[in-house]
């Protein structure tokens, strides 16, 4: 929740001028006048209100700066910084920043098909790799908010034939279950023509054991296999298909209308999607859909930077989830020794020149993509791109370019605090 004063004065707002202005008007006028800031001032207003519309100015084809959100000094050089070094990176994607539900800055570049120079647009849908687990860490705790399962309890008791007792819900959500790779599973096992559902990977699991790397809770080991799994006991508990689920319950409530889950096993033709490609001798390689692709949950979803940007502010706003349950997502997770470690439940979490960020970025059959949440300025940076490019330099320069001042602040107390350390 942002207050209106400080908004006016965090935005350039010529607030002096006003007040000079206001003192040239009859007693009364300025009386009432200045009542009405205060009442505007103290008034609160929270993120997606009217002076935080996301519809000011929105462009999906050019860059686009709200101009509430700074001096035009500052609405320049980001403007200017920004698409300059998208430029000097070859990028090809799409990328969006907010602070405070404002978009501050958005830019197509590229092709969505590199193979027709289909250019992109805001509404692209991207296969967003593993960004995809924030969506399933959602759906898992709604049903758990809603009665239909706790995360502390054993995947056995939603999946009785899972065959490992001592793994909870809350081990797959933080990646601390100590399951083997699936993917390696399939690899190797997998004979059938026909994509693997989620079941199927339960399948192979029973009929070639494989033992746990380690004791659940002992550490933390990123696994896309946990995922797996709690896509299908989404399924379980739900008692529908994942990407039915995710339709219904998330991407519909919030009317994310380019969203939608890339199932192999109804699969729809889609519009303005993205498609990944790889590089190779000068040229881009469409990289097809495999056996891979089938199971979803810890990928398999398709959004666009505005629908993400819708995601972002439903997760401020507490829209899909309470205050309490979403809190939970974002705390630091912790292993049987009760040391932390920076993942929380479906999410990511770093730190960036003293602020917290919430993220988790995603890399798939040629899809590059990253979702940051700046949480102590509810600043949020998408960056989704699809021509097998890193976009590690990307992001660190974003991040760089929106901080610049504050870069240099915490730098020079750095160098002061490491000078009387060694003095």
């Amino acid at each position: 929740m942002k207050y209106h004063l400080l908004f006016i004065k965090y935005s350039g707002f010529p607030l002096e001028k006003i007040t000079q202005s206001f003192q040239r008007m009859p007693y009364l006028f300025y009386a009432f006048f200045t009542l009405l800031l205060l009442l505007w001032g103290v008034y609160p207003v929270k993120e997606g209100g009217f002076f935080f519309s996301t519809n000011l100015g929105h462009s999906s084809q050019h860059n686009y700066v709200n101009i509430f959100y700074s001096t035009e000094e500052e609405i320049d050089f980001l403007d200017h910084q920004i698409t300059e070094l998208l430029k000097e990176q070859n990028f090809n994607g799409n990328v969006l920043i907010a602070r405070y539900g404002m978009l501050i800055y958005e830019k197509s570049m590229g092709y969505s098909d590199l193979r027709k120079k289909t250019p992109l647009n805001s509404e692209t849908s991207f296969q967003l790799a593993s960004i995809t687990k924030t969506f399933t860490s959602a759906a898992i705790l709604q049903l758990h908010n809603e009665g239909y399962l706790c995360i502390d309890e054993p995947v056995q008791d939603h999946i009785p034939e899972f065959p490992y007792p001592d793994i909870t819900i809350k081990h797959l959500l933080s990646h601390t279950s100590g399951l083997q790779n699936y993917m390696w599973m399939l690899e190797r096992y997998w004979r059938k023509k026909s994509p693997p559902t989620n079941e199927d990977v339960l399948d192979l699991f029973l009929r070639h054991p494989r033992p746990l790397n380690f004791t659940p809770g002992k550490i933390f080991d990123y696994s896309n296999t946990g995922f797996v799994f709690l896509g299908l006991i989404i399924e379980r508990a739900a008692q529908m298909s994942y990407a039915d689920y995710i339709e219904e319950n998330i991407f519909a409530p919030l009317e994310m209308h380019h969203s939608f889950v890339h199932d192999l096993q109804n699969p729809r033709e889609k519009e303005n999607r993205a498609y990944g490609f790889r590089q190779w001798r000068g040229s881009h390689i469409l990289i097809p859909d495999d056996n891979l692709d089938g199971p979803l949950g810890d990928k398999g979803v398709f959004s666009s930077i505005t629908d993400l940007h819708k995601w972002d502010q439903a997760l401020y706003r507490n829209t899909l989830l309470p205050e309490d349950i979403t809190r939970m997502a974002f705390e630091y997770s912790k292993l049987n020794n009760d040391s932390t470690f920076n993942y929380g439940l479906g999410w990511r979490l770093q730190n960036y020149l003293g602020k917290k960020i919430i993220h988790h970025p995603g890399r798939w059959h040629g899809f590059r993509t990253s979702f940051k949440r700046f949480t102590n300025d509810h600043t949020t940076i998408i960056v989704l791109s699809n021509n097998n490019q890193s976009i590690a330099d990307v992001i660190d320069g974003l991040q760089d370019i929106l901080y610049y001042d504050e870069k240099e602040i915490w730098m020079a107390n750095n160098q002061e605090e490491r000078s009387e350390e060694s003095n």
